[in-house]
């Protein structure tokens, strides 16, 4: 089974600015264009929320939903698919804010736009890939998809158990219908056999008739000679 297309599309901004120093996106762009995923980050950068909101989502028709976290410095954006739980995206987002940091804080106040997200690549890669999989960071979604699967087993095995039946009662109706059939072979045999003794009883008195008649000739023609 395919794993969808859960998370997107990850950045981050310095907010002095408001500029993207580090993106990376997750998605085929011949799904959703890169250009699209940056505009939509541009916009948000651009918008009275980010001073209003400190922790946003965002539905868009376009590209899904979008998630937004920041602190004094940096703000931190993830766009997933809409039926993505919200709380495992702020869990992504929580999660880059401390590695990304860790890594790469000293350099967010200088860099250039997107300078940071070749070095940040791999760190951003890793961490869709972990939670893009939702089993892997959601133990109710991973109790969940455990739960579907043995329903499923349970599903196969009930079918497999009628299938089985099915074949079975297959077998019993052949094999009497085959009962039946060597049952009507018999009587059919034994009448033919009737029939037959019959026949041949018949032939033997027909013959030990006429051989009496060609006795009783040859005596009436030898005592009238």
């Amino acid at each position: 089974m395919e794993t969808p297309d859960n998370i997107r599309y990850v950045a981050v901004a310095r907010l002095t600015d408001r500029v993207p120093v580090a993106e990376y996106a997750a998605i085929d762009s011949r799904e959703v264009p890169t250009k699209l995923l940056d505009e939509k980050l541009e916009k948000v950068l651009r918008s009275g929320r980010v001073e209003e909101h400190t922790r946003l989502t965002i539905t868009d028709r376009e590209v899904g939903s979008i998630h937004y976290d920041s602190d004094p410095v940096c703000l931190y954006l993830v766009v997933c698919a809409r039926e993505y739980q919200q709380r495992n995206a702020f869990k992504f987002l929580g999660e880059v804010r401390r590695e990304f940091d860790a890594s790469f804080g000293n350099d967010v106040q200088t860099a250039r736009q997107s300078g940071l997200s070749r070095p940040a690549k791999e760190l951003l890669r890793s961490l869709c890939e972990k939670y893009n999989s939702v089993q892997n960071v959601d133990k109710v979604a991973a109790v969940s998809l455990q739960v579907e699967e043995v329903k499923g087993v349970m599903q196969n095995n009930i079918q497999n158990v009628l299938r089985n039946q099915e074949n079975i009662e297959t077998l019993l109706d052949q094999t009497d219908t085959m009962k039946n059939e060597a049952t009507g072979f018999q009587r059919s045999a034994n009448r033919a056999k009737d029939k037959m003794w019959w026949k041949n009883t018949k032939m033997q008195i027909i013959i030990v008739v006429l051989v009496l008649i060609i006795i009783g000739g040859i005596v009436i023609g030898v005592l009238t000679n």
